[in-house]
């Protein structure tokens, strides 16, 4: 089968170029606009939580507006819906966003899934919006993401589980690569009909929020997620399996790698980025290597990459405290905490006294106090054994690229 995944060169968040971009997007990639008037369409953005704009963790409210434009104009009605990671006031997110401010001048309707009532779908909780559109436009962010290696298409859908459902599934499913298929699910459930990827300002390093702003200036644009996921990956030179919701979608049956991939648009080495970080949790020829495993598992204890408070940037907001799906952080007697704030990642809170402590026989590394802390105040600290698997893996990667 052969998909057609579209780059688009798109250096600024300047509304009129982003719309032509997408425009351009959408006639090529091979989605069909026929018959849309007066459908009902739910734009997907990543509403993380209550990150301003100008930290790059959220799909840009730019983006979203060229989007609801675009539809608009093809006579649909649009709905706009997320769910953030529940920690954050639900308001203060559509806000701080700057999303609500977008959907207001664009006269479009919120979807806000938490607020929504839900229904179950193959024993998965689900957002009604979602079942209720006529179609599903995904805009995800390209950033990494400690548990994934990528958020992109694929990931983003994840927020079709409303509310602390999410806390939920991530507790019932530690194993990333259990997490991993629990996403593709949902995704296809979900099932957009175009996704169209804000990399015009792109995260690496240890995202999903605390990574490095990385002009890319990139939208990345199909109809299959998985397929535009795989040449996400492409791009940063990884290998597409091992990005854990792409192998995830493989092992499920529901993407098959060897589906051909026609790409249109710009040449595809003027969209690759320089350099590109991946986060901590990962390393290239460590996952597929037998030694490295066996290093790992059997002779250093197995993996492991906790997080780690680092108290001189700690802002004690108590956000990794709610956060924490197995109450693995403790806040220290007396700590107020603001996360009923909707000033929580702008204001400075008072940094003095005890910080919360990690207690790590209780974690369970699914990293989401770091996706969570708006200051970047948790580290990834590895073990010995992650260092030792990285030094063999990437050993392996230079003999191999030696040979050829």
């Amino acid at each position: 089968m052969e998909h057609t995944v579209g780059l688009f060169r798109c250096a600024q968040y300047k509304l009129d170029k982003i719309l032509t971009v997408l425009g351009e997007a959408v006639s090529k990639v091979g989605f069909s606009t026929q018959g849309f008037s007066g459908k009902t369409v739910l734009l997907k953005p990543n509403m993380l939580g209550a990150y301003p704009p100008e930290m790059g963790i959220t799909t840009h409210p730019a983006f979203l507006e060229a989007a609801i434009i675009l539809f608009k104009e093809l006579g649909c009605r649009v709905w706009v819906g997320d769910s953030a990671n529940g920690i954050f006031p639900i308001d203060c997110v559509w806000e701080r966003t700057g999303i609500r401010d977008v959907c207001k001048r664009q006269g479009v309707e919120e979807k806000v899934f938490e607020r929504e009532s839900g229904t179950l779908v193959d024993g998965l909780f689900i957002a009604k919006p979602v079942l209720e559109a006529d179609a599903i436009v995904n805009l995800p962010r390209f950033k990494t993401h400690g548990l994934t290696v990528l958020t992109v298409a694929t990931k983003n859908l994840y927020g079709c589980v409303p509310g602390l459902m999410k806390t939920r599934y991530h507790r019932e499913n530690i194993d990333r690569n259990k997490f991993a298929k629990l996403v593709v699910r949902i995704a296809e459930i979900a099932k957009p009909q175009l996704n169209l990827v804000d990399g015009i300002t792109a995260m690496d390093g240890n995202g999903p929020s605390a990574g490095r702003l990385l002009d890319m200036g990139t939208i990345i644009a199909g109809v299959n997620h998985h397929a535009v996921d795989t040449v996400c990956a492409r791009l940063i030179d990884l290998n597409p399996l091992d990005v854990d919701t792409i192998e995830a979608a493989r092992s499920l049956g529901v993407w098959n790698m060897d589906n051909e991939i026609k790409l249109v648009g710009e040449p595809f080495n003027s969209c690759k980025p320089p350099s590109f970080n991946l986060p901590a949790t990962f390393t290239k020829g460590m996952r597929d290597w037998w030694i490295s495993l066996f290093v790992i598992d059997r002779i250093w204890g197995g993996i492991s990459i906790k997080p780690k408070i680092n108290r001189a940037v700690c802002q004690r907001c108590g956000l990794c405290v709610k956060s924490c799906p197995v109450g693995a952080i403790i806040a220290p007697e007396g700590l107020k905490m603001f996360f009923d704030k909707c000033d929580v990642a702008v204001r400075k809170f008072d940094p003095k006294g005890p910080a919360p402590r990690v207690i790590n026989k209780t974690c369970v590394e699914c990293y989401c106090c770091h996706e969570i802390c708006p200051y970047k105040a948790i580290d990834l600290n590895e073990s010995l054994g992650v260092r030792i698997g990285r030094f063999l893996g990437e050993r392996r990667i230079r003999k191999l690229n030696n040979a050829k």
